[in-house]
């Protein structure tokens, strides 16, 4: 049982490490996005501070997993658990992105399949499903609400086949991952 631990704990260790160096390097391209879009007046003051918030939420999320696994005194639960909230972190973003980039009109709706991908490399198939579910669940909440605070910005019809469109394409993205990664026995 001890060795099951031991390997479990360097698959989650190593898997929170490449997880955290691509999350500081996502973290650089929004902030150099936040920048251009803030320097050519594209973005308001207030969406700038918005975003610049945001962005430092995700930063030090990362910063703290990065510590921990870097200081190597942690257990499967640990780096477990560092995962898990940097997934929710990411569900979180993308969220805020899609909102503040016009809800269902809104490119950012990529940023959903960043901890889908994460799961499948690291969880089981079940894992994998659910994180799909919990991007789902964001994404159409997210949109409606954006479509209810915002009327007039489309059409009923088009917000429901935007958020069953993507609903889709993300169990899609699911379902490829865990086809690939986690085949069935």
């Amino acid at each position: 049982m001890k060795v099951k631990n031991k390997s479990q704990e360097n698959n989650f260790r190593t898997g929170l490490v490449g997880v955290c160096k691509l999350h500081f390097i996502l973290i650089a391209l929004f902030l150099v996005q936040i920048i251009l879009y803030d320097a050519s007046k594209l973005i308001t003051p207030d969406v700038v501070l918005q975003r610049w918030f945001a962005v430092a939420l995700l930063l030090v999320v990362t910063g703290v997993s990065w510590y921990f696994v870097k200081s190597k005194s942690g257990t499967p639960f640990l780096y477990k658990s560092l995962l898990t909230t940097l997934i929710v972190s990411d569900i979180a973003l993308a969220s805020f992105f899609v909102y503040s980039t016009r809800g269902m009109a809104s490119r950012a709706v990529l940023l959903y399949v960043i901890p889908i991908i994460i799961t499948g490399l690291l969880f089981s198939r079940a894992a994998l499903l659910a994180t799909a579910i919990l991007c789902i669940a964001a994404y159409s909440l997210t949109t409606v609400s954006y479509f209810v605070l915002n009327f007039n910005e489309g059409y009923k019809v088009e917000l429901y086949g935007e958020v069953g469109f993507y609903s889709v394409s993300f169990l899609i993205v699911a379902g490829l991952i865990a086809e690939i990664l986690h085949p069935r026995k």
